[in-house]
């Protein structure tokens, strides 16, 4: 399939193709059964972040790909959003500073990587190698509870495996998730800098993703659904095997022409269709592989690529409940019949959902 493209900038100032011309006629033509979610059919006259160009394009997987590319543009933080971000962490790192002088204090996670969504939380992390991880959770959240000038909603989560302390800070709004002598997060950074440069489609299909849990309220680990950390993990660990069979063929020249509509529907299978939780597990280091499980169960199993002895699927034990939606949002991509310039990411991301604030004006 030929393809006419044009190039858009993006944020680490690389080429992104992008196909702006009308192209091969669709595909897909079956029209889908209305399955569990009620989003099949969506009447929505402005797309936020479609352009006129993309809705020219007749293959619904071309006009996907650019979506997605678009999207990412319109969703990722401004200079300015950032800056505001950057401020309210001094002010909080001021503070922390101030409680416990001989600790260190980093940012990690989205917010470092500049690959936030809007509201997205601020993750930072304490270290003080001279308490214990609950006698600093318990010094810290004693001191904040009572600056309700600064902070509000504190919300105190002793019980889980890594202990948090949820709030936000009163005079930026925005909210901030503190952990203590915790190094992962530290350690990752280094990591997602890394896989950014190996697959370039990965930051576009994490955003795209974040954006898919967050509208269904499943992106918070600590509550069962897939934060962050874990979903990037997640896409890295497809797009190696997706790539497995590209090279097992000699055909890694080809690569480079797989759309992100491609890599998308192929996500979904991959998970919702294709893998096994309860015969299967997800190993990250030494270049990653699937394995079986020694002794099958329910939970999700993604060894992290720095202990392991760490498996970071475990408590997202709404896993069935995430496959589940990523198979019907496959059978619908893959069988219903798209209109002459519908938005396709639409039926992924709803840009009418009132849970999620598309904070940015329409770009037209």
């Amino acid at each position: 399939m030929s393809k006419n493209v044009h190039h858009s900038k993006h944020q680490n100032n690389k080429d992104v193709i992008m196909i702006n011309e009308e192209e091969d006629e669709p595909k897909i033509f079956k029209k889908v059964k209305n399955d569990n979610e009620d989003d099949c059919v969506i009447n929505v006259d402005v797309i936020p972040w479609m352009s006129k160009k993309t809705m020219m394009i007749k293959h619904p997987v071309l006009r996907l790909h650019n979506e997605i590319i678009e999207f990412f543009e319109y969703i990722s933080p401004s200079d300015q959003e950032h800056k505001r971000r950057v401020t309210a962490y001094m002010r909080v790192e001021k503070y922390l500073q101030d409680i416990a002088p001989e600790a260190q204090i980093e940012s990690f996670g989205s917010f470092k990587t500049r690959m936030y969504l809007p509201n997205a939380d601020i993750d930072m992390v304490m270290i003080e190698t001279s308490c214990t991880q609950k006698q600093l959770f318990k010094k810290v959240a004693a001191k904040m509870m009572k600056q309700t000038n600064k902070f509000e909603n504190v919300n105190l989560i002793a019980n889980a495996k890594v202990p948090i302390i949820k709030f936000i800070e009163v005079e930026s709004q925005y909210h901030f998730d503190l952990s203590f002598n915790q190094l992962d997060g530290l350690k990752q950074i280094e990591e997602l800098e890394k896989a950014f440069e190996i697959y370039p489609e990965l930051k576009f299909l994490l955003m795209t993703l974040k954006c898919v849990l967050r509208q269904r309220d499943l992106n918070e680990t600590y509550s069962g659904g897939v934060g962050s950390f874990l979903l990037f993990q997640m896409i890295l660990a497809f797009l190696r095997e997706y790539r497995k069979d590209f090279f097992q063929h000699n055909k890694q020249d080809q690569i480079k022409n797989v759309t992100l509509g491609e890599y998308m529907i192929k996500f979904l299978e991959f998970y919702g269709i294709k893998f096994d939780v309860s015969r299967k597990k997800i190993v990250m280091g030494q270049g990653g592989r699937i394995e079986n499980k020694s002794t099958q169960d329910d939970r999700f199993s993604l060894i992290s690529p720095q202990d392991p002895d760490h498996d970071v699927g475990h408590s997202s034990y709404k896993i069935k409940e995430i496959f589940k939606i990523f198979q019907n949002r496959h059978n619908f991509l893959t069988n219903y019949n798209f209109k002459s310039g519908e938005s396709v990411l639409r039926y992924l991301i709803n840009p009418t959902d009132q849970k999620f604030s598309f904070l940015k004006p329409a770009q037209f």
